[in-house]
């Protein structure tokens, strides 16, 4: 069984990608012009990444047998509706930054032994891989900054 904080901590990290800005725009999608398909592509692979970790993360959760809270979506992504492929992917740049910037937090409460550090590191290595994707999207540099 979990502590009590790392458990916290799991339900944290299942709902923060749970309720993801790249999950949203899988139900709300954004308006795609003609020739920017493969840009959108990675909307999708973002998303598929969050559910593999809210997946695994969850399954951990689910053995402590506590109810576990995954919340809603934010309404603030709402404003997001209708806008453009590139806006979108700026505002997912800036929504990844600030996701590892608390997973990074996250991880320093973290005990070291426990299953639920191996997940926040996976989940702080995947962030990482998605500011570098998107970088390369807009054909900026990959540089990872918090």
């Amino acid at each position: 069984m979990l502590p009590a904080r790392q458990f916290e901590l799991l339900n944290r990290i299942a709902a923060l990608h749970h309720r993801s800005l790249p999950t949203y725009l899988t139900y709300a999608r954004p308006w795609v012009s003609s020739g920017s398909e493969s840009k959108a592509v990675i909307i999708d692979d973002i998303a598929a990444d969050h559910h593999d970790l809210v997946q695994r993360t969850l399954r951990v959760l689910e053995a402590d047998d506590r109810p576990v809270a995954l919340g809603d979506f934010p309404m603030e992504y709402t404003d997001l509706n209708d806008l453009s492929l590139d806006f979108i992917l700026q505002e997912l740049t800036h929504y990844e930054r600030r996701l590892l910037k608390t997973l990074e937090e996250i991880a320093s409460w973290m005990d070291r032994e426990q299953s639920s550090y191996f997940l926040v590191n996976m989940a702080i290595g995947m962030a990482m891989g998605h500011l570098e994707n998107l970088a390369e999207t807009k054909g900026g540099s990959p540089a990872v900054k918090a």
